[in-house]
């Protein structure tokens, strides 16, 4: 098993980049992707919190009672 003697294991090419892929910036881009991430997380959340709206008291106390503003009066406490 494994390559033949003499054979140059860093010349391989596989899509995946062979056995010693180390791409370029991989750790700036990395980051970048999470940025993107948590950005758009952070604007899904807004727009969900201003849609949210409950026209039923809740019986118990939920935790989107915390950041949503349209809860009606009689809520249980927060």
């Amino acid at each position: 098993m494994g390559a033949p003697a003499g054979f140059d294991t860093s010349k391989v090419w596989s899509p995946a980049g062979g056995w010693f892929a180390d791409p370029k910036h991989w750790k700036r881009n990395t980051a970048m992707g999470f940025g993107v991430l948590a950005v758009a997380s952070a604007m899904i959340f807004n727009y969900s919190r201003k849609l949210e709206q409950r026209p039923l008291a809740p019986t118990r106390r939920i935790p989107s009672q915390a950041w949503c503003k349209n809860f009606p009066e009689g809520s249980p406490a927060k």
